[in-house]
């Protein structure tokens, strides 16, 4: 990471429930003050992901909510820390209520040592890390619960919106950050009645709202070309938009 930068995001996996041919689902891997930072890791994101750190280097991993498109790695994680290279650490995995025993439902054994676990409890917390660089939390609509995670250091900020619907509480949350990255689950389409989140002109709407400086696009339904979603968010959002790319990274 270039020390001109305080804050440096890299999309390892960017599909959503299901996505493109070489897509992993979701995972962001954010590097700010010397530690990184694995927000979210869903299936296929641990292999892609050891391209850009050692997992046994993190200093945190954030699981925003239950659906297994955001933690199923978590699996593939407790091997690799147990039997693995990183055998003999333990990761500090933060998460909502049930994530141990969603796990262990599949596979228990070295769980704990694989892993420290804390719950993510309440509609806005703060995660203790380190005076330079604060970890909070907020919930957003999508399945309860469900948190969006803001990372601020040396006056430079970015926000995770994890899984939403439309929704004020995410542009209060991310006011004013640097790099907000928003799910479009719905492209350039009409959100079905009843879905728990956004589409392109949505997320571009929650990003102008927030006033951030640049605004990335995940977490895409394959059918939905990307290009036309960029534009549309740009549109609504009236500042620089991108989409993430697998293995690509943005700066603040």
């Amino acid at each position: 990471m270039s020390d001109t930068h305080a804050i440096e995001v890299t999309s390892v996996g960017v599909g959503a429930a299901y996505g493109r041919v070489g897509e992993a689902q979701a995972c962001h891997l954010v590097r700010a003050a010397g530690a990184a930072i694995c927000l979210d890791l869903g299936a296929g994101a641990l292999g892609l992901l050891q391209a850009h750190v050692r997992p046994e280097d993190l200093d945190l991993v954030v699981i925003s909510h239950l659906h297994p498109d955001h933690f199923v790695d978590l699996l593939a994680l407790r091997v690799y820390m147990v039997w693995g290279p990183g055998a003999g650490k333990r990761l500090r995995v933060v998460g909502p209520p049930g994530l141990r025993s969603a796990l262990a439902a599949l596979g228990d054994d070295g769980m704990d040592s694989a892993f420290a676990f804390e719950e993510l409890t309440g509609n806005q917390l703060e995660t203790a890390f380190r005076d330079d660089l604060r970890i909070r939390h907020r919930q957003v609509p999508h399945l309860p619960p469900t948190f969006a995670t803001r990372i601020d250091v040396r006056g430079t900020s970015m926000c995770f919106g994890a899984d939403c619907a439309p929704n004020d509480a995410l542009a209060a949350f991310a006011d004013g950050v640097d790099i907000l990255v928003t799910e479009c689950s719905f492209g350039t389409g009409q959100i079905p009645a009843g879905a728990m989140h956004l589409n392109a002109p949505a997320a571009g709407a929650i990003a102008r709202r927030a006033g951030v400086g640049q605004l990335v696009l995940t977490h895409c339904f394959p059918e939905w070309d990307l290009d036309a979603a960029v534009a549309a968010a740009r549109a609504a959002a009236g500042l620089p938009v991108c989409a993430a790319v697998g293995g690509e990274r943005v700066t603040a």
